[in-house]
């Protein structure tokens, strides 16, 4: 079976029951409302495409046959996930269990052009039978169904068509979010989150949210633009060309302690604004003092991720992997 049709409903319904821990094809059965026997014919398709495997016989306690254990083949299939940074470039192999399974990153120099990230994107991510396809993480705005990119912070990158030059030049499916929605993702795929938001603080500033457990992108992706709300009339420039944005001022804080407590300020509105349960903090400047960030926030259930730097291609791969369940 071709991995690129994999594309039923069924199918993807058992491949993610079996990685929410349902184990067997009783179990399967029963909570995907279907017959033993269409889930039998349905495992026998996803074990010859090498995405589920055996792994021998277990008692559910009763007095019967014992009944075959099933979980994802991890080597089954993979994806890749890229973040697009304003100096570097991230890339990370997932297996199909969302494991990592390679790491690359890549320095971009100053003003690089789409044409620079694809040339250092293409030899990290070859096209192979098992290859999903590629999920890739930039700042904001940018439109999500049309994979339609014009990040913060990089010239010359206005409506630049990030998902169909990508999808031209290494040939297999693209999917292009914004960074923080990626890291979101990728932190949700590991614990319970509902109604959260993860703030990440790297070169840019921005926050992902998950409301009732699913991404809020908003009605034209824009949202999670936290980075770029006023907080300050007569602040300092930002990258988006306005004055007094979130970004902007913890950047020009003269100590790690006053860019805390400004990111301390923005995030207790954040909460106060959407009601959320659990805020997460993540990025190259909140890893550098993490201790700084939870002390400027004493108010908020919040906390760090441990994924650390590769967060975000994590994340853009498992954008992809979704698609399987």
């Amino acid at each position: 079976m071709d991995l690129t049709s994999l594309r039923s409903h069924n199918d993807r319904t058992v491949l993610g029951l079996v990685r929410s821990g349902a184990s067997s094809r009783a179990s399967i059965a029963a909570r995907a409302g279907l017959t033993p026997q269409a889930v039998s014919k349905i495992v026998a398709r996803l074990i010859d495409a090498g995405l589920l495997e055996e792994t021998g016989a277990v008692r559910d306690g009763g007095r019967g046959k014992p009944r075959m254990s099933l979980r994802l083949a991890a080597g089954g299939a993979c994806s890749y996930g890229a973040y697009v940074d304003r100096d570097e470039l991230r890339v990370v192999r997932l297996d199909l269990t969302g494991e990592v399974v390679s790491a690359s990153v890549v320095p971009l120099a100053p003003m690089f052009t789409p044409g620079d990230v694809l040339d250092a994107l293409a030899p990290l991510v070859p096209a192979e039978e098992k290859v999903l396809g590629l999920g890739i993480g930039i700042a904001g705005p940018l439109d999500f169904p049309s994979g339609v990119v014009s990040p913060n912070g990089l010239p010359g990158w206005g409506s630049v068509p990030l998902r169909a030059l990508a999808e031209e030049r290494l040939g297999f499916p693209v999917v292009v979010d914004k960074d923080t929605n990626a890291a979101v993702l990728a932190e949700a795929w590991r614990r319970p989150l509902e109604d959260a938001a993860l703030v990440f603080v790297g070169t840019g500033l921005g926050v992902g949210l998950l409301l009732g457990g699913e991404v809020h992108r908003g009605a034209r992706s824009g949202a999670g633009e936290f980075g770029h709300m006023t907080i300050q009339l007569d602040g300092p420039l930002c990258v988006c060309g306005r004055r007094g944005c979130v970004e902007a001022v913890h950047a020009a804080a003269s100590t790690g302690v006053e860019a805390a407590r400004v990111l301390g300020a923005a995030v207790a509105n954040l909460v106060q604004l959407l009601d959320l349960d659990q805020i997460v903090l993540s990025g190259r400047k909140v890893l550098e003092s993490p201790e700084l960030y939870l002390r400027a926030m004493p108010d908020v259930d919040v906390s760090i991720t441990s994924y650390g730097p590769d967060l975000v291609p994590v994340g853009a791969g498992l954008l992809v992997l979704g698609g399987l369940f």
